[in-house]
């Protein structure tokens, strides 16, 4: 049921995303290096637009990679 879910929470100083693959989260950690790792989540300042630029790319690849391997 819960396989192969992305949610979006939002803090104060920053918003995370959160994956349920915690492989694709380190994959993804290495393509952001302003970022911190919380728990199954990447942690992305506000001001931090390159790195939302990055996430927004690797959630759209996630979903595709989902949406091949259910077939």
């Amino acid at each position: 049921m819960y396989n192969g879910y992305v949610a979006v929470s939002a803090a104060k100083k920053h918003f995370s995303i959160h994956f349920h693959d915690e492989d694709y989260l380190f994959k993804l950690k290495t393509a952001l290096p302003n970022c911190t790792l919380g728990k199954r989540c990447v942690n992305i300042k506000y001001e931090d637009d390159n790195s939302t630029i990055i996430v927004k790319q690797h959630v759209v690849k996630y979903f595709g990679m989902l949406l091949c391997t259910e077939r």
